[in-house]
Order: C-alpha cells, then sequence, then structure tokens
C-alpha cells in the first residue's frame, strides 16, 4: 500500500498518435493473442522482502505481487465498486458488521495447497498481527477494526468488525498488495520474505533480494481463461529488472533492454514521445490519479503551525515545479481527490500562490518558533526530483525561508524515514482514485501510516462517518468535509495529478487484460482498472509476431 515517492520525473508516451492511448489495451482490436514468449520488465525501484504481511511494497513490488498472487477482490472501472476474484462472493450482513467472504472451489497454490477458507483465514488474521508472521507494522493498523474471524465451511471465512465497516472490499485488494500466500510460505519463518507461493498467473523461478531481479515463468495451471477458452496468462515468462531512474528506463525501452517498464513524470513522457520506432505509450485516464505533494510532519515545529504550513503553499509557485517536472503538462491539484473519486469539490479552500500572503506567513511562523523558519526537505536518488527540491528550496530561501537539503535515500529508507516520523517534509506521491474509505489509514489520527502524524478531530470523525455509515449522500459529506479540513489546514502542498503511464516494445500487446472473471470463473461483463497508479493486469500480456 506504500506507494512511494514522488513528484518523480518519470511518465512515458508513444512514439506517434497512433501509438499512444488512454487505458486500453487488451481489447479485440489488437487482434488474436499469441502464447509464449518472455518479456523484460523495467521497474522504478526494488523490492527485497515479499512476505506479504510484513513487505514494504511500493508499486514496482505491487507488480510483482501481480504476477506471483491474486487478491480476493479487484478494483473495477468504477472507483467505490471491488469485484470478487479469488472469492466467489463478498457479502455483507445488514449493518456492515460481519462480512462472509466464500472462495473458488478447486483452486491451489503453486506448490499444490489448497486455496480453502483455512488459507484466507490465515492470510487475514497474519495481515492484523495474528497469524504466524511478525512485525506486521504496515498493515496491522489497516486491519485493527477486525474484531475476529472464522471459518465455518470449507469455503467460507466470515470476518466480525468492532465498528460498521462498509467499504472492506477494497482492503480485500488494498492497492494490490494483499496477495493471497500459501500457508508454506506464510509458516517458513524468515523464509517467507523470499519464499513466494501464491495463486497467480506466475510462479516463482528466481528472486535476488541484493539486486531485486525476479524472474517468473508461467502458472500452466492456472485457473482463468479467456473469453474464448484460451489458457491464461499468454507469456511464459517475465523478469523485473529494477531501474531507479527514470532516463536509464527510457533508454532500456529505446535500446531493447526492457520491453515495457512505467512511468510517472511528463519530462519523460515527452522524450518518450519523441522515440518513434513504435514504442508505445498506454496512459492512465483522468480521473482516479494520483496526487504529488510535499508532506510535512505537522507533530512539531514548524509544521505544527497553520501559518508555517499556509507559509509552504503560498510561498512555492507549484506551476514553476510542473514546468520542471512535466513540461508543465500536468493538471494542478488543490486536494486529496481526483475528480472521480467521492468527496473532490469544486473549491477546497486551498491557500493559493500569493507571494505577499506567503511573507505575512512566514513573518507570523518566525514568532512563533524564536524568529527562525526552519527545516530539513528529503527526497530521493531520481535527479528529477531533486531538481525538484532544490528549486523549492530556492523559491523559499529568497523568502527567507531556511530550506536544509539532507543526503538523498531511497524509497524503502524514505518510508521508514516517515514512519519514525525522523523528517520535516520530504517529496511524495500517493492517493489513488479508490473508495475514500482507503485514506482513512493515511490521515486518522494515531494510525502507522499517517505520515503527517495529523490528529485532527474534524477529519478523524469524518473519516469515522465515512467508513460506518452506508448512506451514500451521508458518506459523501463526511468525505467533502475530510476534503475540505485537509486543504483549508494546509496539511499538504499540493502539486499535480500524476499521470502513470506504461511504456512497450511495438510488438506488445494487452496491457489492460481480459473482463474480470464472474461466479462462474469465466470472463463476465465487469471490466478491470485500466492503469492505476501504475498498477495493472499482467495475465493479458502477449506478444505480436
Amino acid at each position: 500500500m506504500l506507494f512511494a515517492l514522488v513528484l518523480v520525473a518519470a511518465a512515458c508516451g508513444g512514439g506517434s498518435d497512433d501509438s499512444s492511448s488512454d487505458g486500453g489495451g487488451g481489447g479485440s482490436s489488437e487482434g488474436t493473442p499469441v502464447e509464449g514468449g518472455t518479456i523484460t520488465y523495467g521497474l522504478e525501484g526494488k523490492t527485497t522482502n515479499f512476505c506479504i504481511p510484513r513487505a514494504q511494497l511500493a508499486i514496482s513490488g505491487i507488480e510483482v505481487v501481480e504476477a506471483v498472487y491474486d487478491t480476493l477482490t479487484r478494483p473495477t472501472t468504477t472507483p467505490d465498486k471491488y469485484s470478487p476474484y479469488l472469492a466467489k462472493s463478498v457479502t455483507p450482513n445488514d449493518d456492515y458488521t460481519e462480512w462472509t467472504i466464500v472462495v473458488r472451489d478447486g483452486l491451489t497454490f503453486h506448490n499444490g495447497e489448497p486455496l480453502n477458507a483455512d488459507a484466507v483465514k490465515l492470510n487475514i488474521d497474519s495481515w492484523r498481527g495474528k497469524g504466524p508472521v511478525t512485525s506486521v507494522l504496515l498493515l496491522s493498523f489497516v486491519y485493527s477494526n477486525i474484531a475476529d474471524t472464522a471459518v465455518t465451511a470449507p469455503d467460507t471465512v466470515v470476518v466480525k468488525m468492532t465498528t460498521p465497516w462498509v467499504a472492506f472490499p477494497a482492503f480485500l485488494w488494498t492497492t494490490g498488495r494483499t496477495g493471497i500466500a500459501a500457508p508454506e510460505q506464510l509458516n517458513s519463518g524468515t523464509e517467507c520474505d523470499t519464499n513466494m507461493i501464491g495463486t497467480g498467473p506466475f510462479k516463482l523461478d528466481s528472486f535476488n533480494p541484493a539486486t531485486g531481479d525476479v524472474s517468473v515463468s508461467k502458472n500452466t495451471s492456472y485457473w482463468r481463461k479467456d473469453s474464448e477458452g484460451r489458457q491464461l496468462p499468454y507469456l511464459q515468462g517475465i523478469d523485473f529488472k529494477p531501474q531507479e531512474e527514470s532516463s536509464q528506463r527510457v533508454n532500456g525501452l529505446q535500446g531493447g533492454q526492457f520491453d515495457i517498464s512505467h512511468f510517472s513524470g511528463g519530462k519523460d513522457l515527452d522524450e518518450i514521445e519523441n522515440l518513434g520506432n513504435g514504442i508505445q505509450a498506454i496512459v492512465e485516464p483522468d480521473g482516479r490519479m494520483e496526487i504529488s505533494h510535499a508532506l510535512p510532519n505537522v507533530a512539531k515545529p514548524p509544521f505544527n503551525n497553520l501559518d508555517c504550513r499556509k507559509a509552504l503553499v503560498q510561498g512555492v509557485d507549484r506551476i514553476a515545479l510542473n514546468q520542471i517536472s512535466n513540461n508543465g503538462t500536468y493538471r494542478l491539484s488543490d486536494q486529496v481527490f481526483d475528480t472521480k473519486i467521492t468527496g473532490y469539490v469544486d473549491n477546497p479552500g486551498f491557500p493559493a500562490f500569493d507571494v505577499d500572503a506567503a511573507k505575512d506567513s512566514i513573518s507570523k511562523c518566525k514568532a512563533a518558533n524564536g524568529g527562525v523558519f526552519e527545516f530539513d526537505l528529503q527526497s530521493t536518488f531520481d535527479q528529477d526530483t531533486q531538481a525538484l527540491a532544490a528549486e523549492t528550496k530556492r523559491q523559499l530561501d529568497a523568502l527567507g525561508v531556511t530550506v536544509n537539503l539532507p543526503s538523498p535515500v531511497d524509497q524503502a529508507q524514505i518510508i521508514s524515514l516517515a514512519v519514525a516520523g525522523n523528517v520535516d517534509a520530504f517529496l511524495w506521491r500517493n492517493y489513488p482514485g479508490q473508495d475514500p474509505d482507503t485514506l482513512y489509514v493515511w490521515f486518522y489520527g494515531g494510525s502507522i501510516v499517517n505520515f503527517n502524524k495529523i490528529n485532527d478531530e474534524t477529519i478523524n470523525e469524518a473519516l469515522d462517518e465515512g467508513r460506518t455509515n452506508p448512506d451514500p449522500d451521508a458518506r459523501k459529506e463526511a468525505y467533502e468535509t475530510f476534503n475540505k479540513r485537509m486543504s483549508s489546514q494546509a496539511y499538504n502542498l499540493w502539486t499535480w495529478y500524476t499521470k502513470w503511464a506504461l511504456g512497450a516494445g511495438p510488438d506488445i500487446r494487452g496491457f489492460v487484460g481480459p473482463n474480470l472473471p464472474n461466479e462462474a470463473g469465466e470472463p463476465g461483463d465487469e471490466e478491470a482498472v485500466d492503469i492505476l497508479a501504475g498498477y495493472h493486469q499482467l495475465l493479458g500480456l502477449w506478444i505480436e509476431k
């Protein structure tokens, strides 16, 4: 669930108008899929641990999870709707205090173990810190509302809640990171980190934690077929290769070292659009995008003071930053929601860029902090991210604010710093368009992944209301209240909506994959989400011969 990083300049486009599209892929217009072949997938970062309950997974790790594991539900093209996947059904009682999960019949893990209710219960219990896997810091708060789990039939698990949980199916996907792992993996102690066993379309061949390289091959017994009865997945294998520097991933596409890669910044998007040679771009549609931003720690000086936060927002020219990172092409954001998400409002009260107002706020901030306004702004190794940090420093230094730029750290380290609260502010990218209850863990007081360290009564009450009240109008009002409070209190410096894209060679097809399965396990009418914060299905990829 941790979408590491931000404001990075790494995105993707296509060589010409007919090689670039919004969403799409895997449709009949691409021709008849061909089975076989192995591709190389360039990842934006490495992952060293795939023990699902305790792994720190950014989008790169989530894509590997997508290959090896399946989740109980999957997102659809409707932001607050989730379709059963490994689950045949996920059903609430009348007051949403109890959910019944029925798993599909006859499915097995890669090691031959059966997927049954006992295995699902073991996974859910492990996510909430009640199973054999320890150190579940990142997920324990997410599932703290679960009071108990019980197996009531070989294929049925009943999950009881402490309070009503209307959007619980969203948390059986959790942005693709809660893959269902085999009991053998969960019970394997420290080997759980590398002993990846799922039910997914590909099975593990090799994993090097030192480099992050992962190789997977086709699961010939996978439970899904396409609408023509062909076995999924189409590919024989995928080699995942991390490359943190976005420009090197662009070069890798051009030189053929990568068959496909993901990107999230407009600067690289423009470059790829001019590569030619049939290089494709499959672009995330507007409406559900992540928000890039600078994230301050509001629990300690200087950003525990509203005037200091307002000064940050009023004093930084986001248009200039957008030009540096995205050649000015990305949509600026003033809130935590994109336009298709429940809770989006036209004017949430986010302070406007205003140098004179910023100077006034800076004076008030300094008065409250002994005449000093100074903070550290942490970045990663990505050169474009560092350029954004440097420009932010330049702008604020000119207004009398001292901005220190510590040595860059990798994605995993910046997450650790944020969890511990050992950072004043950092550049970030998160909150893709899903059910708004998924933001509960990021902003509710006391959550371990509340990196801002916000504990705001108005926000807590709104998030509780949205979680527990099934009435759509009441939920909409609650999330609008939450959204306005986030922006008016300048808890984050929102910058722009991050447009993810896939860059691929001219012969790669099936980027989105087939429709989601119905109760019988056959491709149904429910469409899978296109690209969401870099996430996409892998089982429909194929190579045109």
